[in-house]
């Protein structure tokens, strides 16, 4: 998907308002929200189809597995090495069953999406892909444009923030970014003066 801070020229959303800069007083609070009607015109709302389209949202950046380390390789999570889940063992009849079942599918989207690699996960993507199917996701990500937080300030990002995109983000003094939710954060350059 396309953003309009990204877009071609030849695309209609080129045309966009540019993103906003983001400027934060000394003390200052201030909660970046989807459901807040001045921050909601920034926040473009996706709603993914597969796992590979949400770790390329909200994963690490792309690293060729020949340049990982062998235990960037190893799952982190032992439950998912204990059992492999299918897709059909998401609609089983029995609730105990099927909640265990939804609940690994669960912990092996989050290692999908957050692993160095996913080449030990990838016999789990059809079930993964299966409960995402089943749960539609909904994932929130602001554009910014500048951001800049005086000593003191305090810019939250809301629960329902999946990634916040800057150009620039500074902080200083003590001024920091407080996330409700894991957040990806993605900006040009992260400054920060030692308050």
């Amino acid at each position: 998907m396309t953003s309009p801070a990204n877009a071609s020229p030849g695309d209609p959303r080129a045309a966009a308002t540019p993103p906003q800069d983001l400027r934060l007083e000394a003390n200052e609070r201030l909660v970046v929200s989807p459901d807040s009607p001045r921050f909601a015109a920034g926040y473009r709302e996706v709603r993914p189809r597969s796992i590979d389209e949400v770790r390329k949202l909200l994963g690490p950046g792309n690293v060729p597995d020949h340049a990982l380390r062998p235990d960037h390789l190893r799952l982190r999570t032992d439950e998912l090495t204990k059992r492999l889940l299918r897709p059909e063992d998401l609609e089983v009849k029995d609730p105990v069953a099927r909640g265990e079942a939804r609940g690994l599918a669960y912990l092996a989207a989050r290692e999908y999406v957050h692993a160095a690699s996913v080449a030990p996960l990838k016999q789990w993507r059809p079930a993964i892909d299966r409960w995402l199917a089943d749960v539609r996701p909904v994932i929130h990500i602001f554009t910014a444009g500048d951001i800049d937080i005086a000593n003191g300030a305090t810019l939250t990002l809301s629960a329902n923030t999946q990634g916040l995109v800057a150009r620039r983000i500074r902080m200083h003094g003590s001024g920091r970014i407080v996330c409700r939710g894991n957040v990806k954060i993605s900006a040009v350059s992260v400054e920060g003066t030692p308050a």
